[in-house]
């Protein structure tokens, strides 16, 4: 109180001298300051004190990066022992008043005899200002950007647990005109590469340094990404008998499809769409859903424009036809049929849709009986341009048990097909010529790893973006179930890993099996039993599985696996009558 009270009388005094005085707006006496620094005491990080150059009524100081320039607490000494030193017209102490020196300061120091303008200019010292790692910058290494933390001289970047940081690239900025070395070499962001095992020294200079300011890089590790179940909102009030998930190249954010069940509501069975925008789950279209009736085998589709297409069996009667393909697509927040409800040529049976490259829809189905040039569970595809579906059969088997269209992460779109004939059950996959429309075989027909080995019902096919084909399917047999993944290499099909057992007495605790490749190469497979929902993933180094991860205990039916180009795995399911949808990702 009595320093403030002394501060107060001694402002007062010297306002009322100077105005006695004859001193007008504009007046700048000699009182100037004597000294002006920075000191440890008040800066902790600082080893030594940085004194500013005094010239006149112009102080020039260089602010190291140990001091935040947005937090300083300058010391000074003026001319007059008496005098009080201002800044925005608030009283400044030495050593304690906090300033922000990225920006001029203007002092005004008055003394009882005086009054004298002062301005400080503060360089900061040659620095890093900005520092992270970019997926752009790091590919198939990192799938999502990462920014720094600063204290002072040491930056932090946290990085996913399993990332490789022995060749990382990183993006920075610095102060004007500075220049980087890690080790002596020459630095350029977005270009050089480190290995961040250990902790990577920065030294940045510039013309003016005397000594460079050395920013020490850390890396830290986030928590293990887990399997963590994604609140549903309105999508967890439905009552539901399949569903069917796509990922939004835009935004990777999931929307599904799903159908609703018997006990469902108002009975009607109908197809529901929704999707992820980051934050919560909304519905798309009419909220009791979006087709006219009972539907089954619901399927979606994201092309690359973001468009969502929703494929279905659809058994509502409409110009005397049922259990036609009907195919709507979403656009400008409304959806519309391709050409017209239930428009495929035949009956069908396995319904799956997929896009090109050129965003053409394609579907893929068994024919449910003889019509329009198809026999009976022959396997067809179709593809919607010039406004209409046009029908191409594939000679796969004269009768198909199960059928799978799937886009590839290589852009290529798959066609699985499960013979079905009993003694000669298994499965031949197929890869669209963009250019012709035309299916062509990949590799030999008839996967198998062993001539014993024949198919069930179920499978699924992925690629990975240099072409790798590999398909799963499971044993025929109902118990002691085991899945086969077959890799194609380019020449052969042949089997990776061991097979996977399942605990299947029956039909419910079957067939539930996907895949996917992660950005980074990696391949994950995904089954449910009577033991619950597991994935595993394909250890390049040992050629064989991970142990399993257990997401539920509870058994899934029918399983969607897919992974966003940003690293995240999303599992869409049904358990007991419920969506389910789990993301592997940093709780």
């Amino acid at each position: 109180m009595k320093l403030r009270n002394y501060l107060f009388l001694l402002s007062v005094l010297a306002l009322s001298v100077l105005g006695c005085k004859k001193y007008e707006i504009g007046y700048d006496g000699e009182v100037r300051f004597t000294s002006y620094s920075l000191e440890p005491t008040a800066h902790p990080g600082l080893a030594a004190p940085v004194h500013g150059t005094i010239d006149g009524n112009t102080v020039y100081i260089r602010v190291p990066n140990s001091v935040n320039i947005n937090q300083a607490k300058p010391s000074f000494q003026s001319s007059s022992e008496q005098a009080i030193v201002y800044l925005d017209n608030k009283v400044q102490e030495s050593g304690v008043s906090v300033v922000n020196m990225s920006d001029t300061l203007n002092y005004r120091i008055a003394s009882p005899n005086d009054m004298g303008f002062v301005q400080v200019i503060a360089l900061r010292n040659a620095a890093i200002v900005s520092f992270g790692f970019y997926a752009a910058d790091n590919e198939n290494v990192l799938f999502r950007d990462y920014v720094a933390k600063f204290d002072g001289l040491h930056i932090t970047v946290d990085l996913p647990i399993d990332a490789d940081v022995t060749k990382l690239v990183a993006r920075y900025k610095t102060t004007e005109n500075a220049v980087v070395k890690v080790n002596g070499t020459v630095q350029t962001s977005q270009k050089s590469a480190n290995d961040f095992n250990q902790e990577v020294i920065y030294e940045v200079t510039d013309a003016e340094t005397i000594a460079p300011e050395k920013f020490v890089i850390k890396i830290g590790r986030l928590t293990a990404p887990e399997w963590l179940e994604m609140p549903l909102g309105p999508v967890g009030d439905f009552t539901v008998g399949e569903v069917s998930m796509a990922l939004n190249p835009l935004t990777n954010q999931p929307a599904i499809l799903f159908t609703r069940s018997a006990s469902d509501g108002d009975k009607t069975r109908k197809a529901v769409a929704a999707q992820f925008d980051g934050a919560t789950w909304k519905l798309l279209g009419t909220q009791d859903g979006i087709s006219a009736g009972r539907t089954d085998a619901p399927g979606i589709a994201i092309d690359d424009n973001g468009i969502i297409y929703a494929s279905y069996k659809d058994y509502e009667t409409q110009n005397d036809s049922v259990q036609y393909a009907s195919i709507q697509k979403y656009e400008n927040n409304s959806w519309k049929y391709l050409n017209k409800p239930q428009g495929t040529a035949h009956r069908v049976n396995y319904l799956h849709i997929a896009t090109n490259a050129s965003n053409i829809p394609v579907l893929g189905y068994s024919a449910a009986r003889a019509e329009a040039g198809a026999a009976n569970r022959s396997t067809v595809s179709a593809f919607f341009t010039n406004g209409a579906w046009s029908t191409r059969m594939i000679d796969a088997a004269p009768a198909t048990l199960y059928t799978r269209v799937r886009k590839g992460r290589d852009n290529k779109v798959y066609y699985a097909v499960m013979d079905g004939i009993s003694t000669t059950r298994r499965p031949t996959i197929y890869r669209l010529n963009d250019n012709s429309l035309m299916w062509e075989r990949v590799g030999t027909a008839m996967i198998t790893p062993s001539p014993t080995v024949y198919g069930a019902n179920l499978m699924d096919v992925e690629a990975s973006e240099a072409g790798e084909v590999y398909v799963v399917f499971q044993s025929q047999a109902n118990a002691d179930k085991k899945s086969y993944v077959m890799k194609y290499d380019g020449a052969t099909w042949r089997q990776i890993g061991s097979e996977i057992s399942h605990n299947a007495s029956g039909n419910s605790t079957r067939d539930n099996i996907a895949l996917a490749i992660h950005p980074n190469g990696i391949l994950y497979f995904a089954h449910s039993d009577a033991n619950g929902i597991k994935v595993m993933t394909f250890d390049p180094l040992t050629q064989n599985w991970t142990p399993a991860k257990t997401i539920s205990t509870v058994n899934g039916d029918k399983l969607t696996l897919r992974i966003a180009d940003d690293g995240i795995p999303f599992l869409a399911t049904v358990v007991d009558g419920k969506v389910k949808i789990y993301r592997y990702d940093i709780p």
